[in-house]
């Protein structure tokens, strides 16, 4: 088993086909590189996530290939987009 950075946290991670980030904590790193995560159950306020009680998390599994760790200061950044007034013409 690898250490990790990232092992033993709870973290937001980007999973593919999702839109949001999702909340994980990160148990352990496999040989082949592979994160297991465990989810929290549904109902566990976040603010309570870092304690990492057994009972607050369901069961571990890994993580899919294409996850990213979710960067905060990526994701902010706001592309300015441009309002064009369209022209209509008027029937007279």
């Amino acid at each position: 088993m690898l250490e990790d950075k990232y092992v033993g946290k709870v973290l937001l991670v980007n999973l593919p086909n999702n839109a949001r980030p999702r909340y994980r904590w990160i148990v352990s790193k496999r040989d082949d590189g592979k994160y297991i995560a465990r989810a929290p159950k549904i109902g566990i306020l976040i603010r309570d996530l870092n304690k990492k009680r057994e009972n607050d998390y369901g069961s571990a599994h890994t993580l899919p290939e294409g996850f990213t760790f979710w960067n905060g200061s990526l994701v902010r950044s706001k592309k300015i987009k441009k309002h064009v007034a369209h022209k209509t013409k008027k029937n007279k």
